[in-house]
């Protein structure tokens, strides 16, 4: 049984509130890069829109580059969003998700790899960078965000009961 895929509007909204989430908690950086994976890695990927999902990745890495001090502003965290983005768009269209398990194992998988880019990317941009702990607070709330995400996007078909 495949999921049917959340509404352009809905998740274009929730993307829209993230963003906005993500320049508020500046002062937070731990909560900010929870916020900023949860938007690149669950609410902007989307199967055949791939323009509008790397709108949203670009934006949340320069937001988040902007808004934190010690970090290096060259786009480097821009670019590896760009990249996993797309990447999780086709899966999305290539493997559908048929449960929450799924849901969570390819964000692990993502995240993994969303990590390594980004500092990976912001390296070659800038030279060595402190690698912070954000990172590991992202992949330790996965299975928190990512079940808030799932039921964002995935709401509970109507039954009918009462």
């Amino acid at each position: 049984m495949r999921l049917p895929a959340p509404s352009s509007l809905r998740q274009h909204l929730f993307c829209g509130a993230t963003l906005a989430l993500v320049a508020l908690t500046a002062p937070f950086p731990v909560v900010q890069v929870i916020l900023h994976a949860l938007l690149v890695l669950a609410l902007a990927p989307r199967s055949g829109a791939a323009l509008s999902g790397a709108l949203w990745a670009v934006a949340a890495g320069w937001v988040l580059e902007g808004t934190l001090r010690l970090y290096p502003h060259l786009g480097g965290t821009a670019w590896a969003n760009l990249t996993v983005v797309l990447l999780a768009g086709w899966m999305a269209g290539r493997w559908p998700l048929e449960g929450l398990r799924g849901w969570l194992a390819r964000l692990a998988g993502l995240g993994l790899l969303h990590g390594l880019l980004v500092h990976g990317a912001v390296r070659l941009a800038a030279g060595p960078h402190p690698w912070g702990w954000g990172w590991l607070g992202s992949l330790l709330t996965l299975p928190l965000w990512g079940w808030f995400s799932w039921r964002l996007l995935h709401p509970p078909a109507d039954t009918g009961r009462r």
